[in-house]
């Protein structure tokens, strides 16, 4: 649905998006379920026009949500990975003294609880507690002394804990109000930062550190019955000036560095429909209009992020104690022009992907 559920969302992946709405199904539930995201990502270099491409990789998120309902008490537990990609470009690629590699890995452990006060009012509370793991490789520019590319690596594992909360009230006339946010959470990440030189420089490994603060995410949603369609609206908006920038130090100095990112905190608009077609067949689809946090002037190959619009379609087939949901995501991502300093080739990224849902 576009990510416009969390008002109507009515299975236990509530726990992620709202949990306020587990009260409205009683007794015992799971799910598990994995999205398969296969991107394409290329850089066009202004000056040359010619294309690189970034190396294809299929990225999976599983998932596993649990909830109990006992009269209007609910409790729940989810198992997922919100935050986890990777972006590999060619070893000798222009930017290769910028990134070659990129990666960040999460696991949020969320359990929650939530009661229904009445007739009219729902209420959700969780924490999350996360374990992370980040990558960075480029390669290092050693011409001016006649000698071939270093290369440079820092990686390391953090954890952190935050919060989520959501409300659910129920309207007239068949209305639906949803609120729920997802909170900031800052993780201290610990590792080491290798640099391997050709002979006769010396390679070096020291241990290194860096903080991130994963955005908080809050969602206002309106869902609207009509017999057996459901429509939903949802205003998103990620707080990802949490990224500023980071420090990273290492004991030895020579990965001291500050990278200034400059992101800022975005809207996001979704829109969805689910159709009780009969009680063993449901279709659904969805729009989203995802803005970029990330301005021209930090925009790079790590992450070359762009606004997205995005279109899903899906279906849930099933009766009774079983049922499938199988889902697909096409996002088409805007071109982004990066005018970041000299120190990167300036030009053009653009992306696409494929996203499959099961569970």
């Amino acid at each position: 649905m576009g990510m416009a559920v969390a008002s109507s969302i009515d299975n236990p992946s509530a726990v992620f998006y709202n949990p306020a709405q587990l009260p409205y199904r009683k007794g015992f539930g799971s799910s598990v379920g994995n999205t398969v995201i296969i991107p394409a990502t290329y850089f066009k270099d202004s000056l040359t026009g010619k294309r690189i491409y970034a190396k294809a990789v299929t990225h999976h998120l599983p998932s596993v949500f649990i909830k109990y309902t006992k009269k209007d008490l609910s409790f729940g537990l989810g198992v997922f990975s919100p935050f986890g990609l990777s972006t590999q470009w060619p070893d000798n690629w222009i930017g290769r003294y910028t990134i070659t590699f990129a990666e960040i890995k999460t696991t949020f452990v969320n359990p929650v609880i939530a009661y229904r006060v009445n007739d009219f009012l729902s209420l959700g509370f969780g924490i999350s507690l996360v374990q992370s793991s980040v990558t960075m490789k480029n390669a290092v520019d050693l011409s001016s002394i006649g000698l071939s590319d270093g290369r440079a690596s820092l990686r390391g594992d953090g954890e952190g804990a935050g919060y989520n909360a959501g409300c659910t009230i129920t309207l007239p006339a068949e209305f639906t109000l949803a609120f729920t946010y997802r909170s900031a959470t800052p993780i201290r990440y610990k590792g080491k930062a290798s640099l391997y030189m050709p002979p006769p420089l010396a390679s070096s490994v020291t241990r290194a550190s860096t903080r991130i603060t994963l955005p908080f995410l809050a969602a206002f949603g309106l869902a609207k019955d009509v017999g057996p369609l459901t429509l939903e609206g949802d205003i998103l908006y990620t707080g990802w000036s949490s990224l500023r920038g980071y420090s990273v130090a290492s004991d030895n100095k020579t990965a001291d560095a500050y990278y200034s990112k400059k992101w800022r905190n975005v809207p996001s608009f979704a829109f969805g429909f689910n159709y009780r077609w009969t009680k063993s067949f449901e279709i659904r689809g969805g729009y989203m209009h995802d803005r970029s946090p990330v301005p021209a002037q930090t925009l790079g190959p790590e992450l070359p992020d762009a606004t997205r619009n995005i279109f899903t379609l899906g279906t849930t087939i099933g009766n009774g104690h079983f049922k499938v949901d199988l889902g697909y995501q096409a996002t088409f991502f805007e071109k982004a022009d990066s005018t970041r300093s000299v120190a990167l080739p300036r030009g053009t990224y653009g992306n696409f992907a494929h996203l499959i849902f099961v569970s």
